[in-house]
């Protein structure tokens, strides 16, 4: 009986090609752009985890705590971890590494090629919390970070930038008219989460830094403090013990607030992730708009379908055909265009969402979701839409019908 349905459906469908085929493109266009939303939401999602994978799940991070005046929270306050805190952290259990970056721009100017970086001053363990490695050359030691010594580890665009062919090894280029020289290259890590570009970086020591580049009266204060824990599963209780530790240097009385904030990698993953699939969940409901109205446009055929077919049903009903026989006709039509729409609109989803990986040099991944969407959206626009015309044409009285003109 299912057989022979599908292939009365099909013959009907098949009939009128150019109507059937205008009718389909409602539904192909919007499961096609729902896949591609769904795949640029996990693209999105692949990013941000890689991002903070090359960072490191298992960091927390120490920064300024918040301003109040006059009961009011405002921006974030000057820094309150010293270096020596930095290196008590250290000593903690279950911590594996602590760092801390002080931040700084300028232009680095090698022979006649210059260009804007970023710079860190840093410990030796930056490499470590950071999860850098060093491709060429070597991270300065413990005893250039205490002695403050002129050197500087560099990313991989600035190696692009100045020295281009030449090995940058041994090399000296100038911030802010001081002379730096560089002793290693760190591997290439690519953009970060927000388009920025991680390898344009310039490491030297904290101490190399406050004395050259930046010189002011909170010297010895970290801009950002990065403690890695052993383990994810350690993490809250190595948080715990980072915030007494630093109370407890800072004398802070129970009841007064932290002059510091303690920040999770976790908890700022799974904020970001939250975000991105929003992003995502909103942006394939606004592609679904379209499927609605492919929806109506395969009612709206089915409807005409049923009126045009009207002698036809009387016919079949005066032979003996049963009520639910015409309904499962016309509702296997209705269903048959769905699947066909869907299925081609899957296709070219998935075609067009690597097109675009190609284009923005991303890895898009082909989701099972993609056909689950396109099953889904197949089978209940199919019901949806056909449901209406199948049961008017099963209402259909076979005597009125055969005299319909």
């Amino acid at each position: 009986m299912i057989i022979q349905i599908l292939k009365e459906a099909w013959i009907s469908i098949s009939a009128y090609k150019l109507r059937t085929f205008l009718t389909m493109l409602g539904i192909l266009i919007g499961v096609a752009a729902v896949v591609m939303m769904v795949s640029a939401g996990q693209t999105v999602q692949n990013e941000i985890t890689k991002t903070f994978d090359s960072m490191g799940t298992n960091l927390i991070l120490i920064g300024p705590g918040e301003t109040v005046s006059g009961g009011v929270r405002g921006g974030r306050g000057k820094p309150t971890v010293t270096f020596d805190e930095v290196d008590a952290l250290k000593k903690l259990k279950d911590v594996e590494a602590a760092s801390f970056i002080v931040s700084a721009a300028a232009q680095a100017v090698y022979g006649s090629n210059n260009y804007g970086v970023s710079i860190y001053g840093t410990t030796p363990s930056y490499l470590t919390v950071g999860n850098w490695e060093i491709e060429q050359g070597q991270m300065f030691t413990e005893h250039d970070y205490k002695s403050g010594k002129p050197y500087v580890v560099i990313g991989q665009t600035i190696v692009n930038e100045l020295f281009g062919l030449q090995n940058p090894i041994g090399k000296v280029i100038r911030l802010k008219s001081q002379p730096f020289t560089v002793i290693g290259v760190l591997k290439e890590k690519g953009d970060g989460m927000m388009g920025d570009d991680q390898d344009n970086i310039v490491l030297m020591p904290a101490t190399t830094l406050r004395q050259r580049i930046q010189s002011y009266f909170r010297h010895n204060y970290a801009s950002v403090v990065f403690v890695k824990a052993v383990s994810e599963d350690k993490m809250e209780i190595v948080a715990n013990r980072v915030e007494y530790e630093l109370r407890a240097r800072h004398r802070l009385k129970d009841g007064v607030a932290n002059d510091f904030t303690v920040r999770l990698m976790t908890e700022m993953v799974e904020k970001v992730r939250s975000i991105g699939f929003i992003l995502s969940a909103l942006l394939a409901a606004i592609a679904s708009i379209s499927l609605i109205v492919g929806s109506i446009g395969i009612m709206n055929m089915m409807l005409v379908s049923v009126t045009e077919r009207t002698r036809e049903i009387g016919t079949r009903k005066a032979l003996g055909a049963p009520n639910k026989w015409i309904m499962f006709q016309f509702l296997a039509e209705s269903i048959l265009i769905s699947f066909m729409g869907s299925f081609v609109g899957m296709i070219v989803g998935v075609i067009f969402s690597q097109i675009g990986g190609v284009i923005f040099d991303k890895d898009v991944p082909i989701s099972i979701w993609s056909v689950i969407i396109s099953v889904m959206v197949a089978v209940i626009v199919g019901v949806a839409s056909g449901l209406m015309p199948a049961l008017k044409a099963m209402k259909l009285d076979p005597i009125e019908a055969l005299r319909y003109q």
